[in-house]
């Protein structure tokens, strides 16, 4: 299908608009299906993410510059919004150019054509001159508006964690994220890597906590974009096709590592596709033993098997497992656990904007009596001795420490154990005071990822 930049970005968010399906997807789909180089590519990624991060602060400017009488549909409201967001947002593109193209879009109206020129003209005139709500007197709408979140998180974040907090957390989780991978220590070191990488053009750096990750320093990339190098061209896709690579936050790597200082011969990972630290365990078992990996998706598991098989996995049994109910056959057996549990994904708002659009309150709720019976069912499954680590991509305390404080009141027979003693050198902050781990984008510069490692007395 022949398409520009912008034409794609436009039918990647109609379809947004038109069903709950991820961002993710929808620009995987779309692009497989467009006939894009990879600088279009590049420009249409960045403004799909682009106009869903800011979209609430692009509709804040958009309001100022037209009547309230006048009635947008779905299709004018994306085409101002990503002129606008071209504007306020993407040096690299002219004025005259962002709003010339975009009017393009609507080309064959030319009425339609006239008032967005005009609404967008007026934008690239007067946009960085409007004042949000104050800081000090709305923190809300300041927020809301500046930072485009939805007032409702901007709330209840303000009450749990203050003012500096939320502000530093939002302004973070709008940052466009660098690649992350970890060594596939099965095939290679870290180092080994990094010169491999360095050798293909690539400018990588070690990570400052997790002992496999790799950091890629050239300008963020997301699937299918182009790398620019001195050597060549090399796509991210290029890159999760290596056995020796998986992609993946620094934050996520920690987790294995709270499960694995001793050699249990019995994993269980449930909810483990697609697999990212089911494999980093198999690597840190170096293949010996056995990791049963456990999810209720089919379709993710099949991720997982070819993730397994990419990377030279190979004591790895999948099961498909609904984990919200007690399985008679794990009873007992297993010498550690991992419940990688679904969650919000607060964390990952850098990676994910989408969510925060996503998310309700109630489905809060819905996920944390989730999160229990995962916790519940699993408890069974643990020999005495062993080891249960939780984990969640999420900074919210009632799918973290408050789910894990609840369970050990029902449970006597685990305790806490502090992940500092087998994290050592991630940053202190980084533990709560209770013990847990929670990293966070605006302290740590990484996704907001909770743990915590429970011992079965």
């Amino acid at each position: 299908m022949n398409m520009n930049a912008r034409e794609a970005a436009l039918a990647c968010l109609l379809e947004l608009s038109e069903t709950d399906v991820s961002i993710a997807s929808v620009v995987d789909n779309a692009f497989k299906q467009a006939t894009l180089n990879g600088r279009e590519r590049r420009l249409a990624n960045a403004l799909v993410y682009g106009v869903v991060r800011w979209q609430q602060q692009l509709d804040w400017v958009l309001e100022h510059f037209i009547n309230p009488r006048f009635r947008l549909d779905v299709k004018h409201r994306a085409i101002l919004r990503l002129g606008a967001f071209q504007l306020l947002h993407l040096d690299g593109i002219p004025p005259h150019a962002a709003i010339f193209e975009t009017v393009q879009l609507v080309k064959n109206r030319k009425k339609t054509a006239g008032f967005i020129n005009a609404v967008l003209r007026s934008v690239q005139r007067k946009g960085t001159e409007l004042t949000y709500p104050s800081l000090e007197t709305h923190p809300i709408e300041h927020i809301a508006y500046s930072l485009s979140y939805p007032k409702w998180l901007v709330k209840r974040w303000l009450n749990a964690r203050g003012l500096s907090w939320t502000l530093g957390f939002c302004q973070a989780s709008n940052q466009v994220v660098p690649l992350t991978f970890r060594a596939n220590s099965l095939l290679t070191d870290r180092d080994k890597l990094c010169q491999s990488l360095k050798a293909s053009g690539l400018s990588v750096k070690p990570s400052k906590i997790a002992p496999d990750g790799i950091v890629v320093e050239n300008p963020s990339i997301t699937a299918d974009d182009k790398v620019s190098s001195s050597k060549d061209e090399i796509s991210l896709i290029d890159l999760m096709n290596r056995p020796d690579v998986y992609v993946q936050d620094e934050s996520a790597m920690l987790v294995p590592s709270l499960l694995m200082p001793e050699s249990p011969k019995l994993v269980v990972d449930l909810c483990a596709a697609p697999g990212g630290k089911t494999t980093h365990i198999a690597c840190m078992m170096e293949n010996s033993g056995k990791i049963i990996a456990a999810d209720i998706s089919e379709k993710k598991l099949a991720v997982l098997a070819e993730n397994c098989k990419r990377m030279g996995v190979q004591n790895v049994e999948i099961r498909t497992v609904d984990a919200t109910k007690s399985d008679l056959n794990f009873i007992n057996t297993a010498d550690a656990v991992l419940i990688d549990a679904p969650c919000s994904g607060f964390g990952t708002l850098r990676r994910h904007p989408d969510i925060r659009w996503n998310k309700t309150y109630d489905q809060l709720r819905s996920l944390s009596d989730l999160q229990n019976r995962l916790l519940e069912n699993a408890a069974p499954y643990i020999k005495p001795g062993g080891v249960l680590v939780y984990s969640t991509c999420t900074i919210e305390p009632t799918e973290n420490e408050e789910g894990i404080n609840r369970f050990l009141k029902h449970f006597p027979m685990f305790t806490l154990e502090q992940a500092s003693e087998f994290l050592p050198d991630i940053p202190q902050s980084a533990i709560t005071s209770k013990g847990f781990l929670q990293t966070l984008p605006h302290e740590h510069g990484v996704d907001g990822t909770f743990a915590a490692r429970l011992r079965r007395i």
